[in-house]
């Protein structure tokens, strides 16, 4: 009886040592996850924001990259949202300093960048107020942007240009599909599809014919090249002759180029013009004496 008081005593204390260990773990793992360092110096930095847009308890803290604290609590104030930051070292802010919400992934979370400003500017003085800028909402930036493009196409007087050109196609459409026009009885009519096909058809009957050399047209395309090449003898010849009047030899190549023959066939031809008419002049005094002289 006395040893089973004994055991139940040992088990109890077990239990309990058990339980202490899992808590000691529990809280050790909890200041892990939490990356709450108790032992080091924190130092605490106040940002007024107009607007934070999701910004939650325990988001990170950048400086140039680097993670420095935490946002620690938020807090409504008259003029926006007071964020304290729980910082893991101190935070020298100078006059042209920036602060901003911005957005850690495209699904979703923010996170606090901090930019201290230029060297070469002074530090903010102690106790001033910190701005800093809420996150951008890009919805509401849509909505205005496409506010502002929809007034500047109805000022430019483009989107009654556009419903103009949508309801002339409208119309358009309409009367395709009511058969009108030639496209429209293409597109509903076969009448004029048969007859692109009898056109068609005679054109591949031509090709076929051009193919197999018939006719004159098909001769020229064909592989015996018999009529090319007396064209071309005739052309040569042409040739031939075109560069002979050109060079001056023969009877018209010297009348082309020599002014000589020329000249000698055009008196001859103003002589026989004379005589011409002087016959004509002769020719009645003659007739006269032919008449008397009979008469005897």
């Amino acid at each position: 009886m006395r040893k089973s008081h004994v055991q139940q005593n040992a088990v109890e204390v077990m239990v309990g040592a058990f339980l202490f260990m899992a808590l000691l773990a529990l809280g050790f793992f909890t200041i892990v996850l939490s990356q709450e360092n108790w032992f080091k110096t924190s130092y605490r930095m106040d940002i007024l924001f107009d607007d934070v847009s999701g910004l939650v308890n325990g988001d990170k803290v950048f400086v140039r990259g680097v993670d420095v604290g935490r946002v620690k609590s938020m807090n409504i104030h008259p003029e926006g949202v007071m964020a304290r930051l729980s910082l893991s070292q101190e935070i020298k802010l100078r006059d042209n300093y920036q602060i901003r919400v911005l957005p850690s992934s495209v699904l979703g979370g923010k996170y606090v960048a901090i930019d201290e400003g230029g060297f070469d500017n002074p530090l903010l003085a102690e106790g001033a107020l910190i701005r800093g800028k809420g996150p951008v909402d890009f919805i509401a930036e849509l909505t205005e942007a496409t506010q502002t493009i929809r007034g500047s196409l109805e000022k430019g007087g483009i989107l009654a240009n556009l419903e103009g050109t949508m309801a002339n196609l409208r119309e358009i459409t309409d009367r395709l599909q009511r058969g009108e026009g030639t496209v429209g009885r293409l597109l509903t009519q076969d009448d004029l599809y048969n007859e692109l096909r009898k056109i068609s058809s005679n054109i591949g009957d031509i090709s076929e014919r051009l193919n197999k050399g018939e006719g004159s047209l098909g001769k020229l395309l064909s592989k015996d090249d018999t009529l090319y090449r007396d064209l071309s003898d005739a052309v040569a010849a042409l040739k031939d002759v075109a560069q002979t009047l050109s060079k001056g030899e023969g009877t018209l190549g010297r009348l082309a180029k020599d002014d000589t023959m020329y000249n000698q066939v055009n008196e001859l031809l103003g002589e026989a013009r004379a005589a011409i008419d002087d016959l004509r002049e002769t020719t009645p005094v003659l007739t006269f004496s032919s008449i008397f002289f009979g008469a005897f």
